[in-house]
């Protein structure tokens, strides 16, 4: 018992090492990120401050969806009684649009030109040279922002608390995502793994490397897996299916 207490305060200790210099390093990229911007100005330079600003505005947009996937399928079957869990997934499947073209476009965005760095008439380097340098500063940054406080602090706050979350972000950004999902952008993805699935068997039967019967386990209300399995309702795992077919009958 005092060995594995030992452990345990030994693995936080690092964790909390570890967790310290990554804010510190975090924090000095972002003042050498916006040093960067206020440099730009300074050379009548304004398209890096006006990439900047969108750049964490899409940010901001990402970290509204991500807390909107937790608090949406925590919720769903209060907010809509009368859908399927199929609609669900539908809906989760559009949302991924705006996680693959923010990140991306985020990245891009955020990418300063050049970073100056201070002391350097001492270390006599004066900036981040381009190329390899200077696209690893952005990608470390937009990981650790994004990771941070784009992902982990909204899916937290949705958790916490999901109506109050919910009824501050759905009336605007529920219906966005709403128009992506009947347009139909995701429906290449579904098709792609209906064919993959139909080719491997992919449907919920006894696991062969574990062992475990999952063939008629239960699948509870407002779990991710479920949700997500819903997406192609033939191959999610029977009680899914049974619950699609009792809402179907239902209504």
């Amino acid at each position: 018992m005092v060995t594995e207490q030992r452990t345990n305060a030994a693995g936080e200790a690092v964790r909390n090492i570890v967790g310290w210099v990554l804010f510190l390093a975090w924090t000095i990229l972002t003042v050498l990120w916006i040093a960067s911007i206020v440099h730009a100005l300074g050379e009548g330079e304004v398209a890096p401050l006006i990439m900047g600003i969108v750049a964490i505005l899409l940010m901001l947009l990402l970290a509204v969806m991500e807390g909107l996937e937790v608090a949406v399928i925590d919720r769903w079957d209060q907010l809509y009684p009368d859908r399927a869990q199929s609609e669900l997934a539908g809906w989760l499947a559009a949302r991924q649009l705006f996680v693959a073209l923010i990140v991306t476009t985020a990245t891009i965005l955020a990418e300063p030109r050049s970073v100056p760095l201070p002391f350097s008439n001492l270390t006599g380097i004066a900036e981040i040279p381009e190329g390899v340098w200077l696209k690893a500063f952005t990608i470390v940054w937009t990981t650790i922002t994004v990771l941070w406080y784009m992902q982990i602090l909204p899916k937290h706050m949705a958790a916490t608390n999901p109506d109050r979350y919910l009824s501050r972000t759905r009336p605007i950004f529920f219906p966005v995502v709403q128009v992506v999902h009947h347009l139909g952008i995701a429906k290449p993805a579904e098709t792609v793994a209906k064919i993959i699935e139909k080719r491997l068997d992919w449907h919920a039967t006894e696991g062969v490397e574990t062992g475990v019967e999952l063939e008629g386990r239960r699948v509870p209300s407002g779990n991710l897996a479920s949700a997500w399995a819903a997406l192609i309702p033939e191959s999610a795992p029977s009680s899914a299916r049974r619950r699609r077919d009792d809402e179907a009958a239902g209504g």
